[in-house]
């Protein structure tokens, strides 16, 4: 079901995966690496993406079969992918990824978050959590490592 907010926007609930890609236009994967998410996104996935879809992978790099999307765009759907995580970094020469036209393929080398503001950001929340710590509080980025991340 979908409804308008009152910016005018639509708010829409997705319970099948297949028709949330079928409809979006952009698909950005920032999932962990769990045994659960290990290739999410596969061959199924990207034939269900429309026609023109972006999709970004910023991640973890195991949540993209990379075989299957290097099969799709070589295959000629219609769709153009940024990565920015792979299952094996650096990414390895042979991969099939290297030989996908650049007009539907964006590699970069696991950095897309560096920003001018990255060391900055990074040292406060390191003093944060470090004095968290020496306070006996619970951190402010803690590990759930059941979770498996």
């Amino acid at each position: 079901p979908s409804k308008r907010s009152e910016s005018g926007l639509e708010d829409r609930v997705y319970t099948s995966k297949d028709e949330l890609l079928a409809e979006s236009d952009f698909v950005v994967c920032t999932l962990p690496g769990t045994p659960a998410t290990r290739h999410y996104f596969s061959s199924a996935e990207f034939a269900s993406m429309k026609p023109g879809a972006v999709f970004i992978s910023c991640g973890r790099g195991v949540c993209v079969d990379e075989s299957a999307l290097a099969a799709a765009i070589s295959g000629g759907q219609d769709l153009f992918a940024a990565l920015d995580v792979f299952e094996q970094e650096p990414l390895p020469a042979d991969s099939p990824l290297w030989s996908l036209p650049s007009e539907r393929l964006l590699i970069t080398a696991h950095n897309a978050d560096l920003t001018e503001d990255y060391f900055e950001l990074g040292w406060k929340l390191f003093t944060r959590n470090m004095d968290r710590f020496r306070a006996g509080k619970a951190l402010a980025t803690p590990v759930d490592i059941d979770a498996g991340y």
